[in-house]
């Protein structure tokens, strides 16, 4: 924990919130770093691609040399594996040629974390002897670090590093393939999912709304019967009118909108369900369904009505447990997998080197360091904890550059 030291009776100046603020912006690095640098997004494969040889991965288990040491953390015990790179598949970024900052052009980079981190370089010759490696017998859990899931690896996925000049946003040739529902409504499947995804979210608020009117004429009537309970019948009266006008809106409005889904379901469940959805029709249903989520204040339909892709991916995974718990893809009907494919192989914030945003809830120390990996809290993986959105490591900037990557420090990245 680092500490910020003010005038006591020193007769110094007694230090101002300013000034800790001021201290605190330094720590985040920001100063003297380059706006645009070099990166390699770390992309996941799709389960359906295997097509092309395995190099470079996150979890599972590291290939190395038969004389292997496994690198240990503060505590004594073994660090988790959670990255292994070809160094020969990262191409120079294209804008600069820049290749990766301190780093062979063949050979691997592994990266292993826990109580600290330890970054591993094998040499080519060093991985034409590899093998996989076992992991350690006094390995725990990952959740003794805090991430959700009692196996001893993160979840082994196929990666393919893509160099590109990050300024620390989203790449752009890795568009958000889920801005507008045409971007991802594309067959007859998928639309008939999230339609009958959109009829149940209105009839449960429609079923909430008489359970809501309900109660309040119970409650009217038990304030007749008994005025003595007044006191304790108070109700938040900002609460009740809210929920009023909004199951009053859903009242007049949701039977005709609903009725319109329907129909559309209807339609799109005749279709064959891998063939392309007309996207006019597309855009008549959604220019019916938007004009009632723009009436609605922020109850769950809001959010369902333009298209919620999230809520197409839980369903799915609902149906088909074995995704979450063994990345089993194989059972999912084809008019399914494009979608799927679009969110896996999408930007999922991993990356290696380039630029980290700022860390609003983090006290670390980043001055004068960089990135050099990024893995942030993912579901496919196993890399999610309760109150973080990833982890990085940061090294100082002029040893990355000498290839020196193990004078950093590894970065929680939390969310509170």
């Amino acid at each position: 924990m680092f500490r910020f030291f003010g005038s006591g009776s020193s007769g110094r100046r007694r230090k101002t919130g300013a000034d800790y603020a001021e201290e605190f912006l330094k720590r985040r690095g920001i100063e003297g770093r380059a706006p645009r640098l070099p990166a390699w997004a770390l992309v996941l494969r799709s389960p359906w691609d295997m097509s092309t040889q395995v190099t470079s991965w996150i979890g599972g288990l590291p290939h190395g040399p038969e004389d292997f040491v496994w690198p240990t953390g503060h505590d004594g015990r073994p660090l988790h594996f959670i990255a292994q790179i070809d160094l020969a598949s990262l191409q120079p970024e294209p804008e600069t040629g820049s290749p990766p900052p301190g780093l062979p052009d063949r050979g691997a980079l592994l990266v292993f974390i826990g109580r600290g981190y330890a970054c591993r370089l094998l040499s080519a010759d060093q991985m034409e002897r590899a093998m996989v490696l076992s992991l350690p017998d006094d390995i725990g859990p990952v959740s003794d670090h805090g991430f959700f899931g009692d196996a001893s690896s993160f979840r082994f996925w196929p990666i393919d590093p893509v160099a590109f000049l990050d300024s620390g946003e989203r790449p752009a040739f890795l568009p958000d393939k889920f801005r507008r529902p045409a971007d991802w409504i594309t067959n007859w499947g998928i639309a008939a999912l999230d339609c009958r995804i959109a009829a149940e979210s209105l009839k449960s608020e429609l079923a909430m709304g008489e359970s809501f009117e309900k109660s309040q004429q119970e409650l009217a009537e038990l304030r007749k019967r008994k005025p003595e309970l007044q006191a304790q019948l108070k109700s938040n009266k900002k609460v009740i009118e809210s929920k009023t006008d909004h199951y009053g809106l859903m009242k007049r409005r949701a039977p005709d909108v609903i009725e319109a889904i329907e129909a559309w379901h209807r339609m799109a469940s005749s279709m064959p369900p891998e063939d392309s959805v007309d996207p006019a029709l597309l855009d008549e249903l959604f220019q019916v369904r938007t004009a009632l989520s723009d009436q609605m204040q922020t109850y769950a339909p809001k959010f369902v009505l333009p298209g919620n892709p999230d809520r197409v991916w839980d369903w799915i995974c609902r149906e088909y447990p074995q995704i979450r718990a063994s990345a089993d893809f194989e059972a999912v009907p084809a008019a399914y997998r494009p979608f799927i494919e679009a969110r896996i192989t999408g930007w999922r914030g991993h990356r290696l080197f380039g630029i980290e945003p700022p860390f609003a809830n983090n006290w670390e120390d980043l001055r004068m360091q960089d990135c050099l990996i990024s893995i942030a809290a993912d579901e496919l993986l196993g890399t999610r904890s309760e109150h973080e959105y990833g982890l990085s490591v940061g090294c100082p900037r002029f040893h990355m550059a000498k290839g020196r990557f193990d004078s950093g420090q590894l970065v929680r990245h939390c969310a509170v």
